[in-house]
């Protein structure tokens, strides 16, 4: 096996950082001392779910605990199949590919994937015309997506392991934004950390971005001249005016709601009890109508705001 993987900026390293999506790390850890214990390749993982949820972070934790390299590609670096012969041709036995945005693999690539998932080897076309096989050392193909239903049967199935990553409870965001608040050394309560997780989305990825927004506002309003934020001044910040001026400069409402999501809300307002198309919210918005579905409406619907009908999207 090769050296273990290093962490990535501020991403859990290990389990017992990821203290989240438990019902994904139980079977993993089971599957992973499976592997170990035969000196086997782990079997392929597929993971799903939105944007900042943890995907290449569990990737690089399943490769850590592997003792294993990882390789991270997202699928616009594989255009051709002879660029994934290539990469693949520089796999050794046991290393992990990672492959984001899985599946928008273009069809010619994808196939090339199936057997090298499956009898670790690739099918090449010789300018001749006959076919030859080339022979790739064992590997574990770990795929994200946040599209599962687009991902094809035929490749889907080859993953042993397919894992959704769920919202998370309370609980656990909680837990997540501790964690980022003591990586910034931000001092903080209990109650703070209730009233911060109330106030954010359940996205790990933006949790550690506001963390980081909620340190460079604490050394900007309440450091000393070296920039040095101690726990008096955190207090202070934390639980007087300086808090409600915070919240007002990053315009969040209870349950991550931003300015974005309110100019979505109104507009659906102002129609009343007629249902609003896709495109119509496209065009007074100024977004594509691809990322209204990718960062607006999750949210809305995972708050219970919004509902889509044939005729559009109207309020709850």
């Amino acid at each position: 096996m090769n050296q273990p993987v290093t962490s990535v900026s501020q991403r859990p390293k290990d389990f017992s950082e990821f203290v989240w999506q438990s019902h994904i790390k139980s079977i993993l850890e089971t599957a992973i001392q499976s592997a170990l214990t035969t000196t086997k390749p782990l079997g392929h993982l597929l993971f799903s779910g939105s944007s900042g949820f943890g995907k290449t972070t569990l990737a690089t934790i399943t490769a850590s605990m592997l003792e294993a390299r990882i390789k991270i590609i997202t699928w616009y670096a594989i255009s051709k199949p002879s660029e994934l012969i290539s990469i693949l041709n520089m796999i050794d036995e046991w290393d992990v590919l990672f492959i984001d945005e899985i599946h928008r693999l273009r069809a010619p690539v994808e196939e090339v994937l199936y057997t090298a998932m499956e009898d670790h080897c690739v099918d090449m076309v010789m300018p001749d015309g006959h076919h030859i096989r080339l022979p790739v050392s064992p590997f574990t193909l770990i795929g994200a997506t946040t599209k599962l239903e687009s991902l094809t049967p035929a490749l889907k199935n080859r993953f042993v392991y397919q894992f959704h990553m769920e919202p998370y409870t309370q609980s656990e965001k909680q837990s997540i934004v501790r964690r980022y608040i003591d990586l910034q050394q931000i001092f903080c309560d209990d109650t703070m950390i209730v009233t911060i997780s109330d106030h954010i989305a359940s996205v790990p990825r933006q949790i550690a971005n506001f963390c980081h927004q909620l340190k460079d506002y604490l050394i900007a309003h309440t450091s000393d001249t070296k920039g040095k934020i101690n726990k008096s001044t955190h207090t202070h910040a934390l639980t007087t005016d300086i808090r409600t001026d915070f919240r007002s400069r990053t315009a969040l409402e209870k349950g991550g709601i931003t300015p974005l999501h309110q100019r979505y809300l109104s507009i659906l307002s102002e129609s009343e009890t007629d249902p609003v198309w896709l495109r119509t919210l496209s065009a007074k918005l100024g977004m594509s109508e691809k990322a209204i579905e990718n960062d607006i409406e999750p949210l809305l619907f995972e708050l219970d705001r919004i509902r889509k009908t044939k005729r559009g999207r109207v309020l709850k």
